[in-house]
């Protein structure tokens, strides 16, 4: 199992609405590749998590980083895991402020081991809910 996080910005905002009707494409997709994940929303900036085959995760990924609605595309964090953090959401999906979306970046940044990090942050955005 593998993982991928990564940051970028639209390049069109897309406010809440536009990205849930949205979201039902990109779960199809995602859903058929085998890729699990979250992503968070905030204003244009995007923070997604990839889960699935590292062949998979890596092909969808370089899908994204070569998408023109995307920009600024920075991967914080590429490898195996242990098991899947969203293995029940093809992209759990969630709209979040800027202070909690900087939180989010700033304290994955710091953790020094990137899956145990990310599974401590992503268990306080989780208990924030409503999740999508």
């Amino acid at each position: 199992m593998h993982h991928l996080v990564y940051t970028s910005a639209a390049n069109v905002f897309l406010n809440e609405d536009e990205m849930r009707r949205v979201l039902g494409h990109w779960r199809a997709n995602n859903a058929r590749l085998g890729i699990t994940g979250v992503l968070l929303y905030c204003e244009g900036q995007i923070l997604q998590v990839l889960e699935g085959e590292a062949a998979s995760v890596h092909a969808l990924f370089a899908n994204i980083a070569a998408d023109v609605r995307h920009r600024s595309v920075n991967k914080l964090a590429d490898g195996p895991v242990q098991c899947r953090v969203f293995a029940d959401w093809s992209i759990r999906f969630q709209t979040v402020d800027t202070a909690d979306f900087t939180r989010f970046v700033r304290g994955l940044d710091a953790a020094s081991d990137h899956t145990s990090g990310l599974a401590a942050l992503l268990e306080s955005f989780m208990a924030q809910g409503p999740w999508n």
